[in-house]
């Protein structure tokens, strides 16, 4: 009987992490789910529990992508477990708001630390892992805000342009050695992330509108679904094709770039 790969999630426990689980789940991985959540709290139980109604062995562990420590025990216990990893989705983010002359020190660095060098974390370990075993694929979440600049959102365009040069340098680096590295720009998605007042009063200030709602603003702007992006992470972390292009942003924009 052929062994089942594996995927690892980091920021698994809901929202977009929880759409690449279930979806690669469903299509006879195993899954190695990781996030500041702990696992037995209900977000992240349930997450686990859709995951093993699909046939799914899930490792869930509680894991900070600012930690090395965490994540050297992250991936350890997820090359001990299973023996191998196929794909590995570099997904943990937050956001934050500010014009960038009234940012601090603290909001810059949260974002930076978890968005940029959390990616950074979850493609080194990926990296040594995957070089082992000859194979791989490294799916890093960027953004069509890594593509673009955005007033109030100085902190995450920095980290999600980051992603992109950090995914070109490593496709390089390990494309030779038989790894693929690809990242995925998404514009807005309906997250838990975007459903926020915050959030609302981004759209409002970026849009001229005045939605007073998360479900007003869900209506009046163009979102993604997680499912619309969980079906393109399968795809680029499995399908023939993806594998013919290494260091590539690929958008699902909405439009958004014309």
């Amino acid at each position: 009987m052929e062994e089942k790969k594996t995927v690892l999630i980091t920021g698994g426990a809901m929202g977009q992490g929880r759409a690449h689980a279930c979806k690669y789940a469903e299509n006879g991985f195993n899954v190695i789910l990781a996030d500041m959540l702990d696992p037995e709290q209900d977000a992240f139980q349930e997450t686990i529990r859709e995951c093993e109604k699909k046939g799914a062995e899930v490792l869930a562990v509680k894991c900070n992508v600012t930690s090395t420590e965490d994540m050297e025990h992250l991936f350890a216990e997820a090359w001990n477990r299973f023996g191998r990893l196929d794909v590995v989705i570099a997904n943990a983010g937050i956001i934050n708001f500010g014009y960038t002359w009234e940012l601090t020190d603290e909001q810059v660095e949260k974002v930076i630390n978890i968005n940029l060098i959390g990616t950074w974390r979850t493609n080194k370990y990926a990296a040594q892992y995957m070089l082992k075993q000859g194979f791989g694929r490294i799916i890093n979440i960027s953004s069509t805000s890594g593509l673009y600049g955005t007033p109030k959102l100085a902190t995450y365009c920095m980290s999600k342009w980051g992603i992109l040069g950090l995914t070109k340098t490593l496709a390089k680096e390990v494309g030779p050695k038989g790894i693929i590295v690809n990242a995925l720009c998404p514009t807005k998605v309906k997250t838990p992330m975007c459903e926020t007042m915050d959030y609302v009063q981004f759209i409002n200030d970026l849009t001229g509108k005045n939605f007073a709602t998360v479900e007003e603003m869900f209506a009046g702007v163009p979102f993604l679904e997680v499912e619309d992006i969980a079906s393109m992470v399968y795809w680029m972390g499995t399908s023939r094709e993806a594998g013919k292009f290494n260091g590539r942003e690929v958008a699902l924009d909405l439009g958004t770039l014309q």
